[in-house]
């Protein structure tokens, strides 16, 4: 499950997320590759979509990560979604949580 356990973030802040994958059996699984699917607000008040690869776990861990940047996002909710690649999905996690930001937090972080 992802360490993001929070129900907003203020927008400029990154995103994290951790997940290890299990197969139909509860054993730890690693697949071929892994990435995240988020579903973003733009300033503009549309919505953005992005698949951004997850990173392997490193030698002795078992878990993905992955990092996401919320500068120059709008606010409102931000939707995730976790998928494993290859012929047969090992898991799916998805949730969402709220991107804020007040007047001081400037759309344009460049």
């Amino acid at each position: 499950m992802s360490l993001q356990v929070t129900k907003s973030l203020f927008r400029g802040g990154t995103a994290y997320w951790e997940t290890t994958f299990y197969d139909v059996n509860g054993i730890v699984s690693q697949p071929q590759g892994a990435f995240i699917n988020i579903d973003f607000p733009n300033p503009d008040g549309s919505r953005g979509i992005e698949d951004v690869p997850m990173n392997p776990p490193t030698l002795g861990a078992v878990f993905w990560t992955v990092f996401i940047d919320t500068r120059n996002m709008g606010i409102g909710p931000l939707n995730w979604s976790i998928h494993t690649t290859g012929a047969i999905p090992v898991a799916v996690e998805d949730g969402s949580f709220q991107l804020t930001a007040n007047p001081a937090n400037l759309v344009d972080f460049s």
